[in-house]
Order: C-alpha cells, then sequence, then structure tokens
C-alpha cells in the first residue's frame, strides 16, 4: 500500500506514512491523498497543505488541519466529530460518518456535504455557499439559508417547514420528510418564480402540491421560468 504526495504538478508515491515531515521539508507538499488505506490515525499534516484526501479509512479523529486548506475529503470513516475548521476551507466532504455536530462554518466554504451522520441541526451556514447536502440526519430544522445557495439536499430528516428559499435556487431534494413539510413550502415566496416537477417530469401547479406527501413527490427540480410576459 502506497500514498501519495503532490507539489504542484509532481506526483510521490511513498510507502511510510511517517516520513511525511521530511517530505515536505523537501518538496512543500500541497496535496496528500490517504484515501482506502485502512488508517486508524493521520500524521502531523504539512503546514502548507491544500487538499487532504483521507475517505475510505478508519479513522476517529482528525489532526489539526493546517490553515490554508482549501478541500477536506473525509468521507467513509468513522468520525465523530471535526476539529477546527480553517478559514480559507471552500469544500467539506465529511458524510458517511458518525457525527452528531459540526464545528463554526468558515466564510469561504462553497460546498458542504454532510448527509449520512447522526446531526440534530447545523450551525449558521457560509454567506458563500453553493451547495449543502444534509440528507439522512435528524434534522427537525435548518438555518438561515444564503441567498447564493443554488443546491439544497435535505431528504430523509424530520423536517415540518423550511426556512425562505432563493430566487437563485436550482435544485432541492426533499423526500421522506415529514408530512407537513409539503404544505410549508407554497409558503416560500422565492417559489412562486418556478415551475416544479417530480421524477417523473410532470409539472404541477402550487395548489397541486397541496395534494402531495413527501413520500410520493421524490425530487422537487426547481427550474426559473420565463415567458413573454414575466423575467423571473
Amino acid at each position: 500500500m502506497y500514498y501519495k504526495l503532490f507539489n504542484n504538478d509532481t506526483e510521490y508515491n511513498f510507502y511510510n506514512i511517517n516520513i511525511i515531515e521530511t517530505l515536505n521539508n523537501k518538496h512543500n507538499i500541497n496535496e496528500i491523498n490517504f484515501s482506502n488505506s485502512y488508517l486508524t490515525q493521520l500524521p502531523k499534516l504539512p503546514i502548507n497543505l491544500k487538499i487532504l484526501y483521507c475517505h475510505y479509512n478508519k479513522l476517529t479523529e482528525l489532526p489539526p488541519l493546517p490553515i490554508n486548506l482549501d478541500y477536506l475529503i473525509c468521507y467513509s470513516n468513522q468520525l465523530t466529530e471535526l476539529p477546527q475548521l480553517p478559514d480559507s476551507l471552500k469544500s467539506l466532504y465529511c458524510h458517511n460518518n458518525n457525527l452528531t455536530q459540526l464545528p463554526q462554518l468558515p466564510d469561504n466554504l462553497i460546498h458542504l456535504y454532510c448527509n449520512y451522520n447522526k446531526l440534530t441541526q447545523l450551525p449558521q451556514l457560509p454567506y458563500n455557499l453553493k451547495t449543502l447536502n444534509c440528507g439522512h440526519n435528524k434534522l427537525t430544522q435548518l438555518p438561515k439559508l444564503s441567498i447564493n445557495l443554488l443546491y439544497l439536499y435535505c431528504h430523509n430528516n424530520k423536517l415540518t417547514k423550511l426556512p425562505l428559499l432563493s430566487n437563485n435556487l436550482k435544485y432541492i431534494e426533499l423526500k421522506y420528510n415529514k408530512k407537513k413539510l409539503i404544505k410549508y413550502i407554497i409558503h416560500c415566496k422565492s417559489l412562486y418564480n418556478y415551475k416544479k416537477y417530480n421524477k417523473y417530469k410532470y409539472i404541477y401547479t402550487l395548489n397541486d402540491l397541496l395534494n402531495y406527501t413527501i413520500e410520493n413527490y421524490y425530487y422537487i427540480y426547481i427550474i426559473k421560468y420565463y415567458d413573454k410576459y414575466n423575467n423571473f
């Protein structure tokens, strides 16, 4: 089994995880791939690291993260908590773990995948967030959503209502929540600017939505609607 280090466009393969610090002193490592390695812990990480892949292992915790880290891919482990996240972080993939809460999210975060955990609530969401996948948790409500959010996956939770949705939203997935949720959807003013589709591509009006429960209304594709009279 070997691991991969990257310095810009140069790739280094190594077999001893303990020599990372030595390699970093010589090559200024900015990307490491520890994935699929059966690891139970990680070594001290290079200070200039930008991208960390450590998915598909048996990690229960992570070491302190470098202050310049941009991408953290740590899904499919046994993590119960995450360390403090650096302000530089843009993408966090921590799905399929045992997380019960998330730390404070950095303002620069754009993509958050925290599905398949044991979360009962989410922290305040960053203004720049564009993708949120929090499906398959135990959430009963969502925090305020950013106007920049484009993709929202909140299926398989215990939601009964949603916060206001942005006019910029392109996709939302709601299946397997509480039945009350579908009645709250029509109160989201932004949805008046969209056509709604279910997985069979049938078009429904807002009144039609009232006749459906979350269980059989599997997907709602939200697509901006244009016609010769209105330009939303």
